[in-house]
């Protein structure tokens, strides 16, 4: 991977010799956030754990020569005090870490987009899963066309991981115990009025994975259809409905499993996915979520029920305020019942 990564940069190298690279330096942009985080969990015997961090990222990215930049995102999580025992923001052992998440090369050509390196991707089995203070981030390459009308083609060869879904969060680890990328490509029409067509597959060393999605959205109604198999063997469709009035929206969604799914690499695309809790991970699993949502200003409200037939349900309570547009404040609390709790609190600065 680093071979290859290093023959894009000789190759590109010309393009970024003398005036035109002293031009990306001198243009270099960024973007960043800065982000406190606060989590306590409490697990099915009681036990507490929790802890209060500072971290965010830094993004840099070159101006484009001949359509050709760089980009490069440092991420950082740091326990200011607590128990440092809760992995959602901190390292396999509970402690501090940072990490360059992002580093690529990245070519724009016509309707065509090309990263190589550590990237943040988002599909349906491998995303960026925002939950804590790092997201997941992957290494490899990626490429997004818009040639044909209407149509969104992706294509990605994944190797390595790193974040809060990752075995090991704090370094970049093989996505699959064998070493080998999975590779996956998709393809998301809008062509028709108010509707979204999308269908993507994944090949990993155990199993393929395909995945189906169909969302419907006009004036104050949506809809959305899903289907997966993994294997074959093991399938999961799923409905999602809603409406809104004024300021309050509704929500219900249904997914049932037949034999057991996972959420890939990252938080899965499942429509009854609660902040905890989702269908994956056990078998014959059927679940049906419930939500509403309410807004006003800058704050929003929400609350969600998510109720299982197998395992421990799970309730959400959701406030976010936006102070101004490069601050906001985020607070949710999980009921798991049986299982325990977690709340957590977010302020965030975009800067």
């Amino acid at each position: 991977m680093k071979r290859e990564l290093l023959t894009l940069v000789l190759i590109s190298s010309p393009l970024l010799a003398t005036e035109s690279l002293a031009e990306a330096i001198e243009g270099i942009s960024h973007t960043g956030q800065l982000r406190l985080g606060a989590i306590r969990t409490e697990d099915a015997q009681g036990d507490q754990a929790s802890t209060v961090t500072l971290g965010g990222s830094v993004t840099l990215e070159t101006q484009p020569i001949e359509g050709i930049s760089m980009a490069g995102s440092f991420f950082t999580t740091n326990a200011l005090f607590g128990k440092r025992e809760v992995g959602m923001f901190l390292g396999s052992s509970h402690q501090s870490y940072s990490i360059i998440g992002e580093s690529y090369l990245k070519v724009n050509a016509g309707n065509t987009l090309i990263k190589a390196g550590r990237q943040i991707i988002d599909t349906p089995y491998a995303d960026s899963d925002d939950i804590g203070m790092i997201p997941n981030t992957f290494e490899g390459y990626s490429l997004i066309n818009q040639d044909l009308s209407d149509t969104t083609l992706v294509l990605a060869w994944l190797d390595k991981w790193s974040g809060v879904d990752a075995p090991i969060p704090e370094t970049f680890n093989e996505i699959q115990a064998s070493g080998d990328a999975v590779v996956s490509g998709g393809i998301i029409y809008e062509g028709i009025e108010n509707t979204t067509l999308e269908a993507w597959h994944y090949a990993l060393d155990d199993a393929d994975y395909n995945y189906a999605q169909v969302d419907y959205e006009a004036n104050t109604f949506n809809m959305g259809l899903q289907y997966t198999d993994q294997d074959h063997d093991n399938t999961a469709y799923g409905l999602s409905l809603g409406g809104s009035v004024d300021n309050l929206s509704l929500g219900f969604a249904y997914n049932k499993v037949n034999g057991t799914v996972t959420n890939g690499f990252g938080g899965g695309p499942f429509f009854t996915s609660s902040e905890d809790h989702t269908i994956a991970e056990v078998q014959d699993q059927e679940a049906m979520r419930y939500e509403a949502n309410y807004v006003m200003d800058r704050l929003s409200l929400a609350v969600s029920h998510l109720d299982l037939d197998i395992g421990e349900n799970e309730t959400d309570y959701l406030a976010s305020f936006e102070i101004n547009p490069n601050h906001s404040l985020d607070l949710i609390y999980s009921d798991m019942y049986d299982d325990g709790n977690m709340v957590r609190f977010f302020a965030n600065y975009q800067f």
